[in-house]
């Protein structure tokens, strides 16, 4: 009797006291977003990625004590920006040779072998001016100025002096000297034909052209271009771009070179002029260079003698071929750079100085590893490639070297047995960031 009573006692006990494995599994609750599985909380609340409210982790009894996922889920819950799965197809690198079709920007502009400088070669004042400004036409023969000059009138007066005392010898002599300082063989005879000298001369040009204040090209000095952005060669200024993934590098020379500016004339009527004093340059466009700036990764391409292809940026159906005629070093804050210049015949001035041109070899080979440019995405000034690894897509830098209409050099990044997604865009997630645990050098 004594021993059943015991035994209902403890019974009664035992049902009074909460099961220990309940307890158990209300402890061991966590909570989970359906969007980010890596984020666990032990209470309910928002996600802190995407707001979207905790619900309650499913499949807790299948956890270890430490919480840990089953093998199956580790290998696919791995976060968007560092792993991507996905049934893309992929490509692998490609070794050999494409034509280049990099594309250089310049622009049209006066050649220093057609300048000439007018000086004048006695000195005096200018009584009248024909030439006003800058660029302004002039035709060899063409009357540019009247001038007074108290050395051209006793120059004058020795030669009808000499004529009046018949000095014939003498009189060469004076008409020699009236050349020399600027009198035309019809003015000397007009002179000796009135017997009166002339208070004022007229001076002619001898040589046609252009107006201009022209000094040369100064590299440098062009106002860098801002605007859209382009996949280019490392360490290139000027390459072609890559449809609408462009970027310029930190380090290089200015994009085109410099045009000559239009400028105040400084002559004016009542000044004056001394013997020597250069008055204005006069330049002609019969033929003009064709200049463009190289980075000295690309120099390598471009040979003295290499024949290039011109064309209008503004005129699809204006094209010329040209040598490369000089290839001028510069060297500009810590990066080598080259302006290279061609010549080309403008009898007809149908190129304009200042005008955009594209610059392209005619025929080069550039030898490399090659993929697709859909295979590359930017991000900032480099660029990322996703490679195929354990059946998931993961990012990884690689280098751009040169480009080939549709193709990217990606030199020595990747080994050609690596697998990389045809499409790199279709991976990116457009509310993520890709995260590059170290550049790529497989």
């Amino acid at each position: 009797m004594k021993n059943s009573l015991t035994l209902i006692l403890l019974l009664l006990c035992g049902c009074n006291q909460p099961p220990k494995h309940a307890e158990k599994e209300k402890q061991e609750q966590e909570y989970t977003c359906p969007m980010h599985a890596q984020v666990v909380q032990k209470q309910p609340g928002a996600c802190p990625i995407c707001g979207m409210d905790l619900v309650l982790r499913a499949g807790n009894d299948a956890h270890s004590a430490h919480g840990a996922l089953p093998d199956s889920l580790a290998a696919i819950l791995k976060p968007t920006d560092e792993r991507v799965l996905s049934a893309i197809e992929t490509v692998q690198p490609q070794q050999g040779g494409r034509p280049d079709q990099s594309v250089q920007n310049g622009l049209i502009n006066y050649s220093g072998a057609t300048l000439a400088t007018l000086s004048a070669r006695v000195s005096g004042r200018i009584e009248r001016l024909y030439v006003r400004y800058n660029f302004q036409s002039v035709s060899k023969g063409q009357k540019i100025m009247d001038i007074y000059s108290p050395e051209l009138v006793n120059a004058q007066q020795e030669l009808l002096f000499l004529k009046n005392n018949q000095e014939p010898a003498l009189m060469e002599s004076a008409r020699a000297r009236l050349r020399f300082l600027g009198v035309s063989q019809r003015q000397i005879e007009t002179i000796l034909k009135t017997g009166k000298t002339q208070q004022t001369l007229s001076i002619y040009s001898p040589y046609s052209g252009y107006v201009s204040t022209y000094a040369g090209t100064a590299a440098g000095s062009a106002a860098p271009a801002t605007g859209s952005t382009r996949i280019m060669p490392e360490g290139a200024g000027s390459a072609g771009g890559m449809g609408t993934m462009e970027s310029s590098p930190s380090a290089s020379p200015d994009p085109l070179p410099a045009a000559p500016a239009n400028a105040p004339f400084s002559l004016r009527e009542g000044q004056y002029v001394r013997a020597g004093q250069q008055l204005f340059s006069l330049i002609n466009s019969n033929k003009v260079w064709a200049e463009f700036y190289v980075s000295s990764a690309s120099l390598a391409s471009f040979k003295k003698g290499s024949m290039l292809q011109i064309q209008s940026a503004s005129e699809a159906d204006k094209k010329t071929s040209a040598r490369l005629s000089l290839v001028q070093p510069y060297y500009k804050e810590g990066t080598n750079y080259a302006l290279l210049k061609a010549s080309i015949e403008n009898k007809g001035n149908h190129w304009k100085i200042g005008e955009l041109i594209k610059v392209q070899l005619s025929s080069n080979t550039q030898y490399g590893t090659w993929l697709p440019r859909t295979a590359l995405v930017q991000a900032g000034r480099r660029y990322i490639v996703f490679l195929k690894k354990d059946g998931a897509f993961v990012p990884a830098y690689v280098q751009v070297k040169s480009l080939s209409d549709q193709w990217v050099n990606i030199g020595n990044s990747l080994s050609p047995a690596q697998e990389v997604a045809g499409n790199a865009w279709f991976l990116v997630d457009s509310e993520s960031f890709i995260k590059v645990k170290q550049p790529s050098t497989l």
